[in-house]
């Protein structure tokens, strides 16, 4: 069992503003717990439903972030020379292991990215539609089909799957964002275009994703992305699904879309729509119905969350390092669509910059 993180020590270390962010919008969350990145090294700390963080915090005792990794920069060569870990829960039998298949075994991939964000509300937006690097994401075909989004598809991070029996892990994020916020690296599963805000008619949803599909499907999410601006009238949306259990039919309670959301902002309260009670995670989408006639579309989006990475500090870069944070290595299972959503606490433009390194084995 893990225990709560201590929350001062929390807040001193992410900044009051952004643990609160995290928070308020885990509080209704009904998947697994998300890794929270760039944490010092032997942490492992998650966001829980509720809004609560589990997990060692090995730093904010008497500093914060932007602290620690001033110093770490000086520490840096000396810690890796002298760092072990004796076991690794992902593909490698050993840290040693993870270093010869990364350097002798090239089997190290590292991608860069720079993505934009719209000016907006403080609130949540979908990256996918922005530039520069990666491109601005293609659109998923329209309803009912929809798309299956991979590493190919125009707008995700690219990389090679894994070979030889492999799986590939992230090691290592550098991230830096020009506002204050938390960037949400996941997999987008599936997507269907022309969801339609101008009609309360039953729009049918027939396309399925095929990662984290039948039995993995705990945790994945479903949003809507607004894709024009949307009209001022008020509505709610209902989505009927399917659970994570194979359940079908399920018609989550109507709720509230924002009126007037430009596009890429996430026009719902949460990132996600909330689901019935029991229920932690999506199959399938099959009929999305909004209970008033208001106008402009907007795109139906499933996701499988990989980790949170809190940009405490506008215009500082933060590290995460799944190899000394105890050793903790997200999976990128082949084929994935990485990309990122951005929970936003500044109503400025703000442009997020940064690289991701991953090793498989």
């Amino acid at each position: 069992m893990r225990l709560s993180t201590h929350s001062q020590k929390l807040e001193r270390w992410f900044g009051s503003e952004t643990v609160e962010r995290i928070s308020r919008e885990m509080e209704s969350w009904y998947g697994p717990p998300i890794l929270v990145g760039n944490t010092p090294s032997g942490s492992a700390v998650w966001a829980g439903k509720g809004g609560d963080f589990v997990g060692p915090l090995r730093g904010g005792g008497f500093g914060n972030a932007a602290e620690f990794y001033a110093q770490r920069i000086r520490r840096i060569g000396r810690q890796y020379a002298r760092r072990q870990r004796a076991t690794a829960n992902a593909g490698f039998a050993s840290l040693s292991d993870l270093i010869s298949e990364a350097t002798a075994g090239g089997k190290r991939q590292d991608m860069v990215f720079i993505k934009g964000a719209t000016t907006n509300a403080a609130t949540n937006q979908t990256m996918w539609g922005l530039g520069v690097f990666p491109s601005a994401g293609a659109a998923g075909s329209a309803i009912p089909g929809g798309s299956v989004p991979t590493n190919a598809t125009a707008g995700s991070l690219p990389f090679a799957n894994a070979t030889g029996g492999d799986t590939l892990h992230i090691t290592t994020v550098q991230s830096q964002f020009t506002s204050v916020a938390t960037l949400l690296l996941y997999d987008r599963i599936f997507h269907a275009a022309t969801v339609l805000h101008s009609t309360t008619g039953n729009q049918a949803v027939s396309g399925v994703p095929t990662r984290y599909a039948t039995t993995t499907s705990g945790g994945n999410f479903l949003t809507l992305e607004a894709t024009s601006t949307l009209g001022s009238t008020a509505h709610n949306v209902t989505i009927t699904y399917t659970d994570q259990a194979g359940n079908i039919a399920e018609a989550g309670s109507a709720q509230a879309v924002t009126v007037s959301s430009v596009a890429n902002r996430i026009p719902l309260a949460n990132f996600f729509y909330l689901l019935n009670a029991g229920d932690y995670g999506v199959r399938t989408v099959t009929n999305i119905a909004m209970s008033a006639v208001n106008s402009n579309n907007s795109q139906l989006m499933m996701g499988h969350p990989l980790m949170f990475i809190p940009q405490p500090v506008a215009n500082a870069m933060v590290v995460m390092d799944g190899i000394n944070s105890a050793f903790n290595l997200v999976q990128v299972v082949d084929g994935a669509c990485l990309a990122f959503l951005a929970l936003q606490t500044a109503t400025t433009a703000s442009t997020a910059i940064g690289s991701i390194v991953m090793v498989s084995g």
